[in-house]
């Protein structure tokens, strides 16, 4: 079994900071998922949307990253948006009931729309 990949880019769209995944997330790649996130947070994110386009896996590590990501967002009065999720990764995100929490969206415009519509 070969061990998971994770490359992390971030960028910003329309003034909302965009943290992009591309691999899996899992146990053993939660670490840098989280510390790409805890940077945004700690220089100032509000708002941030996740470009899961490239992402082909996430664990309920990963998803348990993104609940403590939104409870400080939150905490900040900001927001989070899902982007481009691709079935497997949306299915995860639902049985997990963080889309009750967290719109998914299609792409990366409508879910920047979504997180500064307030």
């Amino acid at each position: 079994m070969s061990e998971a990949i994770l490359k992390i880019s971030e960028s910003v769209e329309g003034g909302v900071c965009v943290i992009s995944p591309a691999g899996d997330i899992d146990a053993h790649t939660a670490p840098k998922f989280k510390e790409a996130i805890d940077k945004q947070i700690s220089s100032g994110a509000k708002n941030i949307v996740f470009d899961f386009s490239s992402l082909n896996y996430i664990s309920s590590a990963g998803i348990g990253i993104l609940n403590a990501a939104l409870n400080s967002l939150k905490g900040k009065g900001g927001k989070m948006a899902i982007a481009g999720a691709n079935a497997a990764v949306l299915d995860t995100l639902e049985i997990m009931y963080f889309t009750r929490k967290v719109p998914a969206l299609k792409d990366i415009k409508s879910a920047v729309a979504k997180v500064k519509a307030g």
